[in-house]
């Protein structure tokens, strides 16, 4: 983790019930503060907001970086016996004997009696052969880099991580792996299929991400270092999939619905509690995350994907 503080930040009027999260942080024991407009640019002046807009600061967030936790945590998964296959994908998954087998893509069957589903965009095809499909949305979403006139002024000792608390959601980290601060709109995306997902720049999304910018961060904008694309998998209300399939207790299936690594420790704690011993501590605390909640049961559920 790097330690940089993080602000959520309330236009008046926006679409976010801020009591709803500071209530959460309160319950949790979270630190925050509440701040004004003018005290949260006369700490980060790189910001320009209007003077009814309301910041929460809290003090421990961070970064959570990828690129070195995704390493440690296949180095743990090796070093306790697990083989990894990369670039292997699941052909078919289904009950045998009381046993799951799995075929993967050279035609080679594994068998196991116990299966930890965590298949993202591509969960609906690997439980098929189980006969269970979510009503999942998948959308194309892009991060970009920018390339700040002022790149040290966004340094993550001087520049906090954010979220626009709004509709639409825009969010950034300061310098951090790229020679710039990066920013982003959340699920600004295109609905896509695996299939057809593409990795080319969302001009709409890439045009509104400038503008709020050059409207709230005028020292930010700058040539583009370089936009990434990624997908979201999204259950209706973008809560999480935590649980053993009720009809199948043998295999444990696990969503992120676009915001889940920070909690990956965790949630891999939780699924290898539920498949080795069929039941988590935790029960109580991923009960709102059950596979058979109403929600996923529907066929066209209505969606919130704002978090």
């Amino acid at each position: 983790m790097t330690r940089t503080g993080g602000i959520d930040l309330y236009p008046a009027g926006g679409a976010t019930d801020q009591a709803a999260y500071t209530g959460s942080l309160m319950a949790e024991g979270v630190p925050f503060e509440r701040l004004d407009a003018a005290e949260a640019m006369r700490r980060w002046p790189q910001w320009r907001l209007a003077d009814d807009t309301a910041v929460v600061h809290q003090v421990e967030t961070g970064i959570a970086d990828p690129n070195r936790a995704n390493p440690a945590h296949r180095a743990l998964a090796v070093a306790n016996g697990a083989v990894l296959r990369d670039r292997t994908p699941v052909l078919l998954l289904r009950e045998a004997g009381g046993e799951y087998e799995i075929t993967i893509a050279d035609g080679t069957i594994l068998r196991a009696g116990r299966v930890v589903v965590t298949a993202d965009a591509w969960t609906n095809e690997v439980l098929a052969g189980l006969g269970r499909r979510l009503p999942l949305t998948i959308t194309r979403e892009q991060v970009t880099y920018v390339a700040s006139p002022d790149p040290a002024a966004f340094a993550p000792d001087r520049f906090p991580v954010w979220i626009w608390m709004d509709d639409p959601a825009f969010y950034g980290f300061p310098t951090y792996g790229e020679a710039g601060p990066k920013v982003a709109e959340d699920v600004g995306g295109e609905e896509v299929t695996t299939a057809t997902r593409t990795f080319e720049v969302n001009r709409a999304s890439h045009a509104r991400v400038t503008a709020f910018l050059e409207e709230h961060l005028p020292g930010m904008p700058g040539p583009d270092i370089l936009t990434k694309t990624c997908i979201y998998t999204l259950t209706p209300e973008r809560d999480f999939v935590l649980d053993r399939l009720p009809d199948h207790p043998g295999v444990t299936v696990a969503l992120g619905a676009g915001h889940g690594f920070k909690f990956a420790s965790v949630v891999g704690r939780i699924l290898a509690e539920l498949a080795t011993d069929g039941a988590t501590p935790s029960a109580g605390e991923i009960e709102a995350f059950r596979v058979d909640r109403p929600l996923l049961l529907q066929e066209r559920p209505l969606t919130s994907f704002r978090i």
